[in-house]
């Protein structure tokens, strides 16, 4: 099965099973695939992939944080340390499987998971758990709250 199908029949697998709202393919049988999920705080997540170099991209898993705030010098050590061994198996990302890099194009954060030993489904479970980490962990920690108010348009009296 080429790798793009897999990376698809693995996230139709999690909107199966109600982990996004909603879910869909774009793009040919190539290389390259593309596919839009619907999740936390209602944001459109648009993830490609790119066979040829093996990377799985999303687009902004974070909108409307500056390139030179704390929050994304903040982001960027948090995602350095789901690498860390220290970390339990089930949440850390193996740094022998996978690469993790992160852009800031227009306050658009961006993260890139890197397969390096062609364990596809690996990558994908990774990056699901990670972008469910970034919702649920690091912007839990309150730090963030007047972001995620002003961000997602939250009443900040029950913003959850």
């Amino acid at each position: 099965m080429a790798a793009a199908q897999r990376v698809g029949d693995l996230l139709q697998e999690y909107a199966e099973k109600g982990f996004f709202r909603s879910f869909s393919r774009h793009g040919g049988p190539g290389l390259r695939a593309e596919f839009r999920l619907l999740w936390h705080r209602d944001q459109l997540f648009q993830w490609v992939w790119d066979g040829a170099k093996q990377t799985l991209r999303i687009s902004c898993v974070l909108p409307a944080v500056p390139a030179k705030s704390g929050m994304y010098r903040e982001f960027k050590a948090w995602l350095k340390a789901r690498q860390n061994d220290a970390l339990p198996d089930h949440r850390r990302c193996d740094r022998d499987k996978v690469s993790l890099k992160t852009y800031n194009r227009g306050g658009d954060v961006a993260l890139t998971l890197h397969v390096l030993d062609g364990d596809v489904e690996y990558g994908v479970r990774k990056l699901v758990a990670l972008v469910n980490e970034i919702y649920l962990d690091f912007l839990s920690s309150g730090l963030y709250f007047d972001w995620l108010v002003e961000t997602f348009d939250l009443d900040p009296d029950n913003p959850y």
